[in-house]
């Protein structure tokens, strides 16, 4: 991992746009897809044999062998275990009582061969669903609160299928995710915003019932979980998932009291459910793309760390492995 020195964490204020985005998947159809139960059909996170494999558990891959990286770049000891870094502990916990609703956070460090004179980023680490703990450190946790109109958060556990109470408990921070279900998904006669506002008025009620369970921990962003599955968004039917898509963040725009939308997704199932559409959450967007093992490069210079599809906005968390373990890493926190 990586090696910091005088790390400073500093609290910075975001203003946020509001309107709407989250995604996940590449270039390739499945592979790339952030390991989600999102992209899956339901139920099986871990097991997905009827389902279009999700980013968010598509394939499990074998992680590389370890290669030797400056500077920035995060390096891996031998049979792939990580060297923990001070992201790894997680922000500070004066960064965390006083850390603002709607503010990132940020960790800096100087670096060895600056001299002091030049600044680079330190990354945030975590995972998603129900995977296992990121080796790398569990700074975040994202779970999934349910779809369409199902809720799968169990208040009085604070599990669910696709949400690890274990990792939500390690994490310093915590993030709900809502799987936007397409019309196929919605009582008959529903038209596509209103199909948008209920699952948005459901997720929202979901997320207060995280919220009770874990407290101050808990950001203030629903992450729309946009992918293409049966219990997702329907395959080139364009015009009712933005309907549906629009319809959703308006509703938390309008009624989140503070609680923002976000998007995740990935360039491949973005274009397949969302066509040319630009999403409109900034500030918020969650990419996944997977470059098969797990890269040794967890920076923003890695080429698969690109701007969320539709914008030029560089995502604030990627999702770079998937399958039975869902790992990210951030560069900063909406």
């Amino acid at each position: 991992m990586k090696k910091y020195r005088n790390t400073v964490r500093i609290i910075k204020s975001l203003v946020f746009t509001t309107v709407l985005s989250f995604g996940l998947i590449s270039e390739a159809h499945l592979s790339e897809a952030a390991g989600l139960d999102k992209t899956k059909m339901e139920p099986v996170k871990a097991v997905q044999a009827n389902s279009f494999q999700s980013m968010h558990a598509s394939k499990k891959a074998t992680p590389a062998k370890p290669k030797t990286k400056a500077k920035v770049k995060v390096q891996h000891k031998k049979e792939s275990k990580i060297v923990k870094s001070q992201a790894s502990v997680h922000a500070s916990e004066t960064a965390r009582m006083h850390a603002a609703p709607n503010s990132a956070i940020f960790a800096k460090k100087t670096s060895a061969e600056s001299n002091g004179t030049e600044a680079t980023l330190e990354y945030l680490f975590g995972s998603d669903s129900a995977s296992s703990a990121n080796p790398e450190g569990e700074d975040f946790y994202l779970g999934k609160l349910g779809y369409g109109s199902t809720v799968q958060f169990d208040t009085s556990t604070g599990n669910g299928i696709y949400f690890s109470s274990a990792r939500a408990k390690n994490a310093g921070y915590v993030y709900g995710y809502w799987f936007l279900s397409g019309i196929q998904k919605a009582p008959t006669g529903t038209s596509a915003s209103d199909w948008g506002k209920q699952q948005a008025k459901l997720a929202l009620k979901t997320y207060e019932s995280m919220k009770s369970v874990y407290g101050s921990k808990v950001r203030p962003v629903i992450f729309i979980d946009v992918e293409s599955a049966s219990t997702g968004m329907k395959d080139n039917d364009y015009a009712n998932n933005r309907s549906i898509y629009n319809a959703f963040v308006s509703f938390l725009n309008q009624y989140g009291q503070g609680v923002k939308p976000g998007t995740y997704s990935s360039t491949g199932n973005w274009k397949l459910t969302m066509g040319d559409f630009s999403p409109s959450t900034p500030g918020a967007y969650w990419l996944a793309h997977y470059p098969g093992d797990i890269p040794s490069d967890l920076t923003t210079s890695n080429s698969y760390w690109g701007n969320f599809p539709g914008t030029n906005e560089k995502a604030e968390i990627w999702q770079y492995y998937g399958g039975s373990n869902d790992y990210d890493v951030a560069w900063k926190l909406p």
